[in-house]
């Protein structure tokens, strides 16, 4: 059985006179040791300006613990990968990726934790 994902959307508005258009994302994958060390993608509508993504990997038992990180637009043209991301790490990039229907944000670890869990949060922010 892969592992699990969930996401949240949040809408971050300002309160001021010019209302930005300005939406986050957090995506928070769950791998076990049953996880078949397989790509988990999340299926995320979005219609806007990918501006900034961060992963935060927790720690993994048993490994080294490291994951690919590949967004697929809804062409399923990949439009960001990064490999390396490593356990108890947070990455940050900066983008400039108008995107528009629904993204794939996939998280493929390098293995599968040999015991408890591993989390992987990943948070897209843009306008």
């Amino acid at each position: 059985m892969a592992g699990t994902v969930t996401w949240t959307r949040y809408d971050r508005r300002s309160n001021t006179q010019n209302k930005f258009n300005v939406w986050e994302i957090v995506a928070t994958y769950v791998l076990t040791d049953t996880s078949g060390g397989d790509e988990i993608k999340a299926s995320i509508p979005i219609n806007g300006i990918l501006q900034k993504i961060i992963c935060k990997s927790g720690a993994a038992t048993g490994i080294g613990g490291t994951l690919t990180l590949a967004i697929d637009d809804n062409g399923d043209n990949e439009i960001f990968t990064a490999a390396g991301p490593a356990e108890t790490v947070t990455s940050k990039w900066s983008v400039s990726e108008p995107v528009s229907g629904v993204i794939d944000v996939g998280v493929d670890p390098n293995d599968d934790p040999t015991a408890g869990t591993w989390t992987i949060v990943v948070t897209l922010r843009g306008i």
